[in-house]
């Protein structure tokens, strides 16, 4: 699209206030969600929309059919959704690692995105957060559309091409994670100081931190496809705790009645389900058990102790670096975990023991990530500061 254009159709002044007499400026989100890959990537897109709300832009999503209700998800912000067909089978993945994870390839991805939101209107920003598409989904989109892209990535493991590359992770040196693998000039928004994270978490009551662990949070993620969370129970009765357990979890949980009937044998632990937020859930535990998604820096924010479990492949890109820094205390559960690396069970009863070990995590916690990432990533897409 032409550079003027662009200009003309956000209608926003030099420090991002909305300019009356302009066109609004129109984003597009693509995100997916399913059991394999989980909700993250739509719900830190939601809380991109949502900062970008304010700021006078009108936001669609482009999303898949799969497993989970996504279409829910989005419009229960207030947002629409334009539904991409169900694939009719599981596309087989290619050379990227996680190509099977739009359901269909990548070229027909592109091709029906383009023909959905020609259909719905003219686009002057999209924003893309998807593990499947590599620079030839974005130069394909970008081309048609005749659009600027951001592109959402925390994996490094792919060309790209886009305006900017988001990447909230923790990294010691995000130029040398990218190198040769980004197009010249691409604008690097990087570091948790652009987390992600929903409104709500930048005024939010801290968590206020007490010597002694009097009960326990677990949150493995809206999915949880491995069952993880029964693993963390058995940790538990294995140590011997016999404090309280709060366990949060969402219905699109295809292990919700393996998780249930866990609980139900354990009279200490209850089950949340669908919580709005989890702001509250973070800060009234001593202790969190969480996986290395994108709520690693939810809780960074509200600041609780925290044993921080690589479910994932890609979570080695940043948990090991959080535990370096003192930020969180990391256990690799997959398969091909490190032969030294530490237990479960050791690292949970480290974590109770040590309570310095717990204050001085909190406080790097919270000088991580302050809440205010998603704002700042709308106001640089706009060319707000």
């Amino acid at each position: 699209m032409a550079r003027g254009r662009y200009r003309y159709a956000r209608g926003l002044g030099a420090r991002g206030n909305p300019v009356s007499g302009l066109r609004r400026m129109n984003v597009a989100i693509r995100a997916d969600a399913s059991t394999w890959m989980g909700t993250g990537h739509v719900r830190r897109m939601l809380s991109i929309a949502i900062a970008l709300r304010p700021l006078g832009v009108s936001v669609v999503f482009v999303s898949r059919r799969l497993d989970v209700d996504v279409e829910k998800l989005i419009t229960a912000e207030g947002f629409p959704a334009l539904m991409l067909a169900a694939p009719h089978e599981r596309h087989a993945a290619g050379a990227k690692a996680h190509a099977d994870w739009a359901g269909v390839a990548q070229e027909r991805d592109a091709s029906e995105t383009v023909a959905a939101l020609g259909d719905h209107g003219p686009i002057d920003l999209l924003i893309v957060d998807h593990y499947a598409f590599d620079a030839a989904w974005h130069r394909q989109v970008a081309a048609q559309l005749e659009v600027r892209t951001a592109i959402v990535d925390d994996l490094g493991d792919r060309p790209l091409f886009g305006r900017w590359l988001i990447d909230h992770n923790y990294h010691p040196d995000h130029l040398a994670k990218y190198a040769g693998l980004t197009n010249p000039g691409i604008a690097m928004l990087a570091g948790p100081q652009y987390a992600m994270l929903g409104p709500n978490y930048a005024d939010a009551a801290r968590y206020r931190f007490a010597p002694e662990v009097r009960s326990i949070g677990i949150f493995l993620g809206g999915v949880d496809e491995r069952s993880d969370n029964i693993r963390v129970l058995r940790a538990l009765d294995a140590i011997g705790w016999t404090g309280p357990v709060e366990i949060v979890t969402t219905s699109a949980n295809p292990a919700l009645d393996v998780l249930e009937a866990a609980v139900r044998d354990r009279p200490g632990v209850r089950l949340s389900r669908d919580l709005p937020d989890l702001v509250d859930f973070f800060a009234r535990h001593d202790l969190q058990i969480g996986a290395g998604g994108g709520a690693i820096w939810e809780r960074c924010c509200i600041g609780p102790p925290t044993v921080c479990l690589v479910c994932a492949e890609n979570q080695r890109l940043s948990v090991p670096f959080l535990d370096a820094i003192g930020v969180v205390a990391a256990c690799d559960l997959l398969a091909d975990a490190p032969p030294q690396s530490a237990t479960l069970e050791t690292v949970i009863a480290n974590m109770i023991a040590s309570v310095e070990r717990r204050r001085r995590m909190c406080e790097a916690a919270t000088k991580l990530v302050d809440g205010h990432g998603a704002k700042r990533i709308a106001e640089a897409l706009l060319g707000g500061r």
